[in-house]
């Protein structure tokens, strides 16, 4: 079974709807590339992307969240994804690539989708648990972690999202960098699912 099809599956959705996200994710997608210009940059990996975008538009969140931007792939495929809804987006702000070549945190992100964007530069280990206490009665909708892989970190993040989640969407990219994903949905009795490549999904009361 395709990622299209799982997708479509757990959110109880029809296969050509998601398809049909898919291929406007794809459109994305050859913007982004142009952006690259055959540069890796650490970005997600293409079906990441249009797992990420599919998942996002499913969700429609009010307020999602992501720790670690980059080049701002994933963050563009969010925040192209997104009706209405807001991106936080947590990085410490450093540029990526060689001391003579380098670029800034986010230079991927088109213009036009930044008024929905909001960046916290600084280490999430600090500012994320304050910020999601800062949003009160207010809940997130949707988190993707891609920021610092360590398990105590993966584990710290996924609990502060869910804590801070009344029904949504984690994902985790580079799932398979440690097992704290797989140990977190076991420690709550709750399906995580691999989607594709090394991304991860986890939903909290979708059905």
């Amino acid at each position: 079974m395709g990622y299209t099809q799982i997708i479509a599956s757990l959110f109880g959705t029809s296969p050509a709807d998601v398809d049909r996200l898919a291929a406007e994710a794809k459109e994305i997608n050859l913007a982004v590339e142009r952006k690259l210009g055959g540069r890796r940059l650490w970005a997600l990996g293409r079906d990441e992307r249009v797992a990420l975008y599919c998942v996002t538009r499913l969700v429609k969140p009010r307020i999602a969240v992501e720790t670690g931007v980059g080049s701002g792939v994933s963050t563009t495929f969010i925040l192209s994804a997104l009706e209405g809804g807001i991106l936080h987006s947590f990085d410490l702000g450093v540029k990526y690539g060689d001391e003579e070549e380098a670029y800034p945190v986010g230079f991927i992100i088109p213009e036009e989708l930044k008024a929905k964007w909001v960046l916290h530069v600084g280490d999430s280990k600090k500012l994320l648990e304050p910020f999601l206490e800062s949003l009160g009665n207010d809940k997130i909708q949707l988190f993707l972690h891609d920021g610092e892989h360590t398990t105590p970190n993966v584990r710290r993040e996924l609990t502060l999202a869910w804590s801070h989640m009344d029904r949504g969407a984690i994902l985790v990219d580079n799932c398979d960098w440690t097992e704290a994903p797989e140990e977190f949905a076991e420690h709550l009795n709750t399906p995580i699912t691999h989607l594709v490549g090394d991304m991860c999904l986890i939903l909290k009361n979708w059905r």
